[in-house]
């Protein structure tokens, strides 16, 4: 009978941006941070506006 061959995991090598991007203990870049930050309070904004009925509305849908 055939033996099975056995394949070797390709080693992934690091590109240059990623060598380049300092990382937190967290994994996430101080300015990927501070991206997520000003869209948190942006999307924090615009529920605030939409009001308690788009919550509600929201929140129905998103449980489905």
């Amino acid at each position: 009978m055939a033996e099975a061959q056995k394949f070797k995991q390709p080693v992934k090598k690091k590109t240059k941006k990623e060598d380049a991007e300092p990382t937190t203990p967290g994994g996430l870049s101080s300015e990927k941070k501070k991206e997520l930050k000003v869209l948190d309070e942006f999307i924090e904004g615009v529920l605030q506006e939409a009001g308690e009925e788009f919550l509600d509305e929201f929140k129905q849908v998103e449980g489905q």
